[in-house]
This record gives structure tokens, sequence and C-alpha cells, in this order.
């Protein structure tokens, strides 16, 4: 199962869940930890916010121009649905807007809408499918140079060739159409998360003080052929010594991709993710057991905690 939710992507001097925007009474959540995920942050007070649900109401795109207004800046909100379909929508403070789907195929897959042909643009024997990816792929020169305006007034200069390459058929969700987005951001020229800035979700033990694998759990060359020997549909868990609550855990899907996870204890500190390299999952454990932090930062995390709390 992939996630659902939006992305926000803003330039801000303080937090973006900070911002006065995000205390709109329609948006009725108790606790934002749960729903409020801080992406690394960029040079220049660019920040990413993973919203782990959607924003009320923002089909209209309101959130759009409340967050230009808020920010003063360029915004994106890319709109997620279960890891296989982005919309990204863009706008600037002098009204620059644009709209555009990430992994064409797939958004004909899901029947998103685009304006009907003429019967004179119609060509015979042509499926709605088809005729559906032959639409957004027309439409793709167009945002490109649309989202190069959006990158210029935001102080960047655009690799349109990267645009053009993100937005057409060579790009496709796979697995997961958030890393697309990401790579849309990258070709607008922003610069990397700062590697001197610490991400505040990463900066401290993922573990609580005293943290230990149990001492059955397999280390170094036993780790590394136990990933690579999975069976689709396999597991691999390991587990803390001293709190059945506190590990990681990587299932290799039918599909062939592994889906990684750790928790802390607690419900609110369970992430999720899922790659398609065993060289990145056994890293990332061979990380997980000997107490570091810096392999969670080679995965764009999904928080699930609310997955396990009581409603």
């Amino acid at each position: 199962m992939g996630s659902s939710g939006d992305f926000v992507l803003a330039r801000s001097d303080s937090s973006l869940p900070g911002l006065p925007v995000f205390d709109d009474p329609e948006w009725c959540v108790e606790e934002q930890a749960d729903y409020f995920h801080e992406c690394p942050p960029r040079p220049g007070g660019w920040q990413t916010l993973q919203v782990n649900d959607y924003l009320p109401e923002n089909d209209d795109d309101r959130w759009l121009q409340r967050l230009v207004t808020a920010t003063g800046s360029p915004v994106m909100i890319a709109s997620v649905m279960d890891s296989d379909v982005c919309h990204v929508r863009g706008l600037t403070p002098s009204g620059v807007a644009w709209s555009t789907f990430l992994d064409p195929v797939m958004a004909a897959d899901y029947g998103v809408s685009v304006p009907s042909p003429s019967e004179d643009e119609a060509p015979p024997g042509r499926t709605g499918k088809e005729e559906r990816v032959r639409r957004l792929l027309a439409d793709v020169p167009e945002a490109a140079e649309q989202i190069a305006v959006w990158a210029a007034e935001a102080g960047f200069t655009a690799d349109r060739e990267a645009l053009r390459t993100v937005l057409v058929l060579t790009k496709r969700a796979d697995p997961f159409a958030e890393d697309l987005f990401f790579e849309l951001v990258d070709a607008c020229g922003l610069p990397p998360a700062d590697p001197d800035r610490e991400d505040p979700a990463v900066s401290a033990p993922p573990a609580h003080p005293g943290h230990r694998p149990e001492r059955n759990c397999p280390r170094g060359a036993r780790l590394e052929a136990t990933v690579l020997n999975l069976p689709r549909d396999g597991h691999l868990v390991l587990q803390c010594a001293a709190d059945p609550d506190c590990y990681a855990q990587v299932w290799l899907r039918p599909d062939g991709t592994y889906q990684l996870e750790y928790r802390d204890r607690s419900p609110a500190e369970h992430y999720q993710t899922r790659t398609l390299s065993a060289d990145k999952v056994i890293a990332a454990l061979t990380g997980w057991t000997a107490g570091e932090v810096t392999w969670q930062r080679a995965f764009q995390w999904n928080p699930i905690g609310s997955w396990f709390s009581d409603s």
C-alpha cells in the first residue's frame, strides 16, 4: 500500500507547521505531529512539509494562494494518490500558476480529467486512456516553461531538459510518485538539502538510551546474506533486547520492492518507506544495529504512527 497526502514546498524563516495559516479551524486534528513531517530543509529557507493526509478543501487550490500570502514566496503543492500519481500545482506572488501530473500513464489509469478534444482533434480508434495520455503529454512543453518561470521568480535557473524528462513518459512512479516530485524540485534548480544542517526528525537517536539489538540479530555478512536471500513475501525483524516496541523490519513485497520500517517504542515514532535497493536496506539495518542515525537520511520516510493509535 502506498501513501497519500500532500507535500508543500515554500520558503519561510519559520517552520511551515508553525505558520498561522495552518491554524485554520477546518484543520481538525488533535495532534499536528501525527499529520506533519518536516523533510530535510534546503538552503535559503526552502522547506518541504509532508502532510500525512490531504489539506482540507485543497481541490480549489485556495491553499496555494494562502501559502503565497503567508510566506511571500513561490509555493508548490503536490497531491500524491497511493504513491502512484502526483498532481503538482504551483503559484508565485506575481500570479504565475501551473498544474501538471507526474507519470502521465498512471494518471490516465486513474482517469484524471482532461479537456475533451474536438471531433477534428480526436484520432479514430484511440482508446480513452490513450487519448488522456496524449493530451497530458501535449501539455508538457507549456508546463515545463511555466515551471521554469516559477523557478526564476524563486531565484533559480531551471534545467528545462530535466523538467521535460521528469514530466514525460521516460519517468515513471517506480516505485513512488513522491520521488518524481523531488526530482521536479531538483530540476527547478533548488539546491539539495543542506548537509551541514541537521534534520530535526533525525538529529536525535532513534532509540532510547541503552538501545541494544537482541543478541541473535544477524550482523555483518550474516545480515547481508539474510536480506539478499529473503523470498518474496518474506520478512526480517530486528528487535531491541529490552523493549518489544523498539524494532526495525523489512518485508520483501510480492512486487519485488522492499518495505522498510522502524519504530522507537511509541506509535508516534513509527516510520515506513519503500525501496528497490537491497544495498540500501542492508546499510539501513546495519546502521540500526549499530545505534547510528545517518542511515535514515537515505530515505523519504512516511510517518505511520496514526495507523496504530486508538481512535
